[in-house]
């Protein structure tokens, strides 16, 4: 299969892209900057913003030989730094409009299939996030990426894409100090609202992108949307 990748370079999205090529398929990826993303046997790099809709046109045509079968989107919203009190560096609504213009754009070519990250407090998961969990992300600056996660929530259930939305709790990331973790073993599904989330949950980026490559791959939870953790 062929595939769009929108945040490609992100920690999310470079795992997808490994995992994409594993498995003999291809993509094509529209980045800010061509160099922050090393060119692979299997991947065509563009450089581009998702904010255009010329852009991803172009990154559609840029490999005419394959036919895109879908998109996976794993960008994020950006802050100045890893605190949670940062100013906010993406513009309003950059996840939502990023996500319309790939869907009006893949829309017009005659391809449906898309798959999103999403985060969990999403939708009906907010009402099952734990209570510190909805305090913090309510008080930091946080909450302007998790208000952006939910326009993309809303709008892309009015649009007649065959989405997918994956909401994934708290992200880990590697850690080459910690035990290595068996990320062959399927995550967690807990249902789009997460009934039964806990602080202590979290999820490896590394098992959030496969289980985005299978959701893609194989086609599963289609105009739905899943919570995952490890």
């Amino acid at each position: 299969m062929h595939f769009l990748l929108l945040g490609a370079t992100g920690r999310t999205g470079q795992h997808v892209v490994s995992d994409l090529l594993s498995q003999g398929h291809t993509a094509v990826a529209l980045v800010r900057t061509s160099s922050s993303l090393p060119s692979r046997p299997g991947l065509t790099v563009v450089n581009g913003s998702p904010l255009s809709k010329p852009d991803i046109k172009r990154a559609l045509s840029a490999t005419p030989s394959f036919t895109t079968s879908a998109a996976i989107i794993t960008l994020n919203t950006v802050r100045k730094s890893e605190s949670p009190f940062a100013p906010q560096v993406s513009p309003p609504r950059f996840l939502a409009d990023s996500c319309a213009n790939v869907c009006e754009v893949l829309g017009k070519a005659g391809i449906h299939r898309i798959v999103v990250m999403s985060t969990a407090g999403v939708g009906d998961s907010w009402a099952n996030l734990p209570w510190a969990s909805r305090v913090f992300m309510a008080w930091t600056n946080i909450k302007y990426a998790l208000e952006d996660h939910g326009l993309v929530d809303k709008e892309i259930r009015l649009t007649n894409m065959d989405w997918t939305l994956v909401r994934a709790v708290r992200l880990r990331f590697d850690d080459s100090t910690q035990k290595p973790i068996d990320t062959k073993a399927d995550v967690k599904m807990m249902g789009s609202g997460g009934v039964g989330m806990s602080m202590a949950d979290s999820v490896k980026v590394s098992s959030v992108s496969k289980f985005l490559v299978k959701v893609a791959v194989e086609g599963l939870f289609i105009k739905g949307a899943v919570v995952v953790r490890d």
